[in-house]
């Protein structure tokens, strides 16, 4: 195997090769698709913020334009909080981000003439991180009702 090799091991639920013998094997980064592990790469990353945001400014599509922008902004939030071998991307618990991508997907939108309903970058990650802190709460107020 090269030195500093990069292994995304993305299948789920099990993956091609789990980190600890790709590690073994001499992989000096190890992504996979469960969140169990570090540097999780999955969808639900950026699926949730895109989502948001296309649906706040109603956009007709989702272009090669906006999901480029998303990623765009994950990768900020990531170099933000810190690049490392386990630390490449956020985790699900930041969930934060999701608003941020929201408003970079909703800018993309409104930049290329597809958002119905147009909104600032500012104003969708705004409207996003309510939606999402409320839904959160509520999701919070249920499972304490389960304790």
């Amino acid at each position: 195997m090269a030195s500093d090799a990069i292994l995304f091991a993305c299948a789920n639920p099990v993956p091609e090769i789990w980190p600890d013998v790709a590690r073994a094997a001499g992989v000096r980064i190890v992504a996979t698709g469960r969140s169990d592990f570090p540097n999780q790469v999955n969808n639900c990353l950026v699926f949730p913020g895109i989502f948001r945001g296309v649906l706040d400014v109603r956009a007709r599509t989702i272009s090669d334009g906006m999901a480029i922008a998303a990623a765009e902004e994950l990768f900020a939030a990531a170099k933000e909080r810190g690049l490392g071998i386990d630390r490449l991307l956020p985790t699900m618990d930041e969930w934060k981000v999701a608003a941020r991508i929201a408003g970079a997907t909703a800018a993309a939108a409104v930049a290329e003439g597809l958002a119905a309903h147009p909104l600032t970058r500012e104003e969708s990650e705004k409207l996003a991180l309510a939606k999402i802190a409320e839904a959160r709460s509520t999701v919070e107020r249920l499972n304490a009702t389960l304790d």
